[in-house]
C-alpha cells in the first residue's frame, strides 16, 4: 500500500520534472523472480527504474549509510529497500534478497555498485550473478540515458530476459561469476547507448 500510494505520487513528480521514453516493458514478465539490473548515472535511477518499467513492486539493493536519518531509514524499509554493507559479503542483505526472488518478486540492482558517469568504466560487482544463480531468477538489463535537467527526455530501454540456466552449475567458479557478470554490464552499456 504504501509502495503503491508513493509511486503514484513520484510519478506525478517525475512527470512534472522530466519527459520519458520506455521501450521493452512488455520484456517484464509477471508472476516469475525476477533481478532488474541497471546502470546508475544519478541518484534518482532507482526511483525512476522502479516508477517508470512497469507495474512491478520492485525491492532494491541500498548502502547501509542510505539508513543513518531515522526518517529516511523508515521511508526506505517501508519501500522494501535491502540496507547492504558495501566491501564485505553481507549475509543479511543476501538472505533478504534471496527471499524477495522465492518469493517470485523482483529485485533492483546496480551492478556497478555505486553512480557511474556516463561513458565512464568501473567493474561490476559479482553479487548480481551469484543472487541469479542461486534463486534461479532471470535478469532482465535496463539501460538509461539522460542528463536529468529539467523536461530534459530520460531514455530507458529494457531488455529481454537473460536466462543464466547454462550456468546453474558454475556458481563457485569465480572466474566464470565475473565473465557473466561482464556479460550483462556489456548488454546493459548497449541499451543505455540506445
Amino acid at each position: 500500500m504504501f509502495y503503491d500510494v508513493a509511486k503514484f505520487l513520484v510519478n506525478i513528480y517525475l512527470s512534472i520534472f522530466y519527459r520519458f521514453d520506455v521501450k521493452g516493458k512488455e520484456n517484464i514478465p509477471e508472476g516469475v523472480p525476477l533481478i532488474i539490473s541497471s546502470n546508475h548515472i544519478h541518484w534518482a535511477d532507482p526511483v525512476i527504474v522502479a516508477c517508470r518499467t512497469g507495474k512491478r513492486h520492485i525491492s532494491f539493493l541500498g548502502k547501509q549509510e542510505l539508513f543513518k536519518n531515522k526518517v529516511f531509514s523508515w521511508v526506505l524499509h517501508k519501500l522494501t529497500v535491502i540496507p547492504v554493507r558495501r566491501g564485505e559479503a553481507d549475509v543479511n542483505a543476501i538472505k533478504s534478497a534471496l527471499r524477495v526472488l522465492k518469493n517470485k518478486e523482483v529485485l533492483g540492482i546496480f551492478p556497478e555498485g555505486t553512480r557511474v558517469k556516463e561513458g565512464a568504466e568501473k567493474e561490476p560487482e559479482s553479487g548480481l550473478v551469484v543472487l541469479a544463480l542461486k534463486s534461479k531468477a532471470d535478469v532482465i538489463p535496463v539501460g538509461i540515458k539522460g542528463n536529468y535537467k529539467f523536461r530534459s527526455t530520460i531514455h530507458i530501454n529494457i531488455g529481454e530476459p537473460i536466462s543464466l540456466k547454462e550456468y546453474y552449475n558454475v556458481k563457485n567458479d569465480k572466474e566464470k561469476v565475473k565473465e557473466i557478470s561482464h556479460m550483462i554490464m556489456k548488454r546493459i552499456k548497449e541499451l543505455a547507448k540506445g
